[in-house]
């Protein structure tokens, strides 16, 4: 059998749904899987072991998408297509699909062959969602994602706490404030913990306030390339982390990560995964306290 998956979105959005994608490799060994996503994560999750390839979508408009999926799925001869984006652009997708190939659909969109309806956001983390949604597959079974295959070498415990302080462009209001962090990196400074500034070129003017408030913070925006941070975080004592996507990758090291997030329906439905995520919400992120992160902090760096 040939599977294509469709899954855009944030980076965030895509690691959530790795365990979709390692469940249909373990139930479907012998299929060939295909992933269709943005092409800025092709190169980053090259190595990803659950897919043959990763096939690429941009979103671009929408006539010249239809004619790239339709001819991605003639030529991959694609059998089953599993819709974890379910938007109104797939449902598109759905329609043309449906009219032109015999592929067989599993989305919550109109023109699915097997159509499930989806929890709205809010209810039940977006993972469950998925694992819903491959039951009509008769799947039972739900792997949770695991990113090791990232690592790229042993990695030793250390002093270091890694900060994560900024978001994607349309982020702000999801930014916990500069200052407060510098606060942060002061108290860890004083006991003796090395605090790591990570992030892109966006988030530059964030990482300098930092620094210039708590100049012992380092900035590791070099080493923070997401082919490279899982095994940064996995070498790291504590990570302290805005709602932002390199956070999932964060969380699924397993290593204590301190995420701090509006609450809504979205935080709500799709934090961050990992067995020692301590989420720290409020209604506006930016009012949460320097001293509720550092009794978090005392509690578990005892």
């Amino acid at each position: 059998m040939n599977i294509l998956v469709i899954k855009h979105g944030s980076l965030g959005d895509l690691v959530l749904s790795f365990g979709a994608i390692k469940t249909l490799r373990e139930n479907y060994p012998n299929s060939n899987i295909y992933l269709l996503t943005q092409s800025n994560y092709k190169q980053i999750f090259k190595n990803l072991p659950y897919v043959n390839e990763i096939l690429v979508d941009n979103r671009i408009s929408i006539f010249p998408s239809i004619k790239n999926i339709l001819k991605k799925v003639k030529e991959k001869k694609i059998d089953l297509l599993i819709d974890l984006q379910n938007s109104n652009r797939t449902e598109i997708y759905n329609f043309f699909i449906k009219m032109f190939t015999k592929c067989k659909i599993l989305s919550a969109r109109k023109f699915s062959s097997f159509k499930y309806k989806q929890k709205k956001l809010g209810i039940q983390h977006i993972t469950k969602n998925h694992q819903e949604q491959l039951k009509y597959l008769k799947i039972n079974n739900y792997s949770q994602p695991d990113l090791n295959w990232m690592l790229k070498g042993n990695t030793k415990p250390s002093n270091k706490v890694i900060f994560i302080p900024g978001t994607s462009k349309s982020g702000e209001y999801k930014k916990w404030p500069s200052d407060k962090y510098a606060q942060v990196a002061k108290y860890l400074v004083g006991r003796n913990y090395e605090v790591y500034l990570t992030g892109s070129d966006l988030d530059l003017d964030t990482i300098n306030e930092i620094i210039r408030l708590c100049p012992e913070s380092k900035n590791k925006i070099n080493e923070s390339k997401i082919e490279d941070f899982y095994q940064l975080c996995n070498s790291s004592e504590l990570v302290i982390t805005n709602d932002t996507g390199p956070a999932h990758i964060a969380g699924l090291t397993n290593k204590n990560v301190i995420w701090l997030a509006n609450d809504n329906e979205i935080s709500r439905s799709c934090y961050p995964l990992g067995n020692n995520l301590h989420k720290i919400t409020a209604s506006n992120v930016k009012n949460i306290s320097v001293n509720i992160i550092i009794n978090k902090i005392e509690q578990i760096l005892k």
